[in-house]
């Protein structure tokens, strides 16, 4: 049998989600007897051992004439990868500490940059600090160098199916009995506004409605009802729904500003509809609050 011309097949809405997760750790890298590296020539450095953050080994490797290209006076600093990955991204600190752990230097941060074992791996800073600002700070011939690693851990992005919100079809719609107001019989006070209901439809809606006004424990004198922790607007629109079961706020165009207030609306109506028991209601503002984050 052929598809009429008027039936349309309709494909699941999906998402993909991409996150990054930041993984950080700290080696400390103690030289002991560190006067007796005084002498040794530019370009020379001492390494850590390995060490291992965000699943990947590292090493420092710490010039203390500094490396061939830097300017005299100067200590250089930079960390290596040792493991065997491609495109890892990771940000690197470095700070001078003597035997006590009290600061010998400011700590400094390179940005992030990408290692990749196949190409030049390292980071760091040629011009670290100047050997003459540190040297008489030392103490028991002991030169502490800590380095914090981030590494960026990026997950690929998934193909998920969004499953839209089902809202139950509606009610029997009262609104003519709230249009012609024949036979209000009670009253709500919010904000400064007044708005006239009947007692047994909101009942017939809301266990809550039922409760307080013919449940046992129902107020003394409930012909006005003063609310005072709801906006009038919302309070119009549940009441709205509650006879028409539509909200036309919803019934909007995907105009910025509009958009803006229909979320807005959907926000503080979901808490009134929580409220008084309104499981429809709710459903509605739900799907309105999930399709304002996809």
């Amino acid at each position: 049998m052929p598809l009429s011309a008027d039936v349309s097949i309709n494909t699941p809405e999906t998402v993909s989600t991409r996150r990054v997760e930041k993984v950080k750790g700290s080696h400390l890298f103690k030289n002991l007897g560190y006067s007796l590296e005084k002498g040794n020539q530019k370009g020379k450095f001492l390494e850590s051992a390995i060490f291992s953050v965000g699943g990947y080994d590292w090493s420092i490797r710490y010039y203390p004439n500094g490396e061939t290209r830097t300017k005299d006076d100067y200590t250089s600093i930079f960390i290596f990868l040792k493991s065997e990955a491609e495109c890892v991204q990771a940000q690197p600190s470095f700070i001078m500490l003597n035997q006590d752990g009290h600061p010998l230097s400011e700590g400094r941060t390179v940005p992030v940059y990408t290692f990749s074992s196949d190409k030049d791996y390292a980071i760091g800073l040629g011009n670290f600090v100047k050997r003459s600002a540190f040297v008489s700070l030392i103490k028991d011939d002991c030169l502490v160098i800590r380095c914090t690693v981030t590494v960026f851990k990026a997950f690929p992005a998934e193909v998920e199916p969004v499953f839209p919100l089902l809202v139950p079809p509606p009610d029997v719609q009262l609104s003519h009995l709230l249009e012609d107001g024949y036979g209000v019989d009670v009253t709500f006070e919010v904000n400064g506004q007044t708005f006239n209901a009947h007692k047994c439809i909101l009942a017939s809606r809301s266990q809550v409605f039922r409760a307080q006004f013919y449940g046992l424990l129902k107020e003394k004198s409930d012909t006005i009802i003063k609310i005072e922790d709801m906006e009038a607007p919302v309070f119009k629109t549940l009441l709205h729904y509650i006879y028409y079961q539509t909200v036309p706020e919803f019934e909007e165009s995907n105009e910025g500003e509009k958009k803006h207030n229909t979320k807005l609306m959907a926000e503080h109506l979901l808490v009134a509809a929580d409220r008084y028991g309104l499981e429809r209601l709710k459903i509605i503002c739900e799907s309105i609050l999930y399709g304002s984050i996809y």
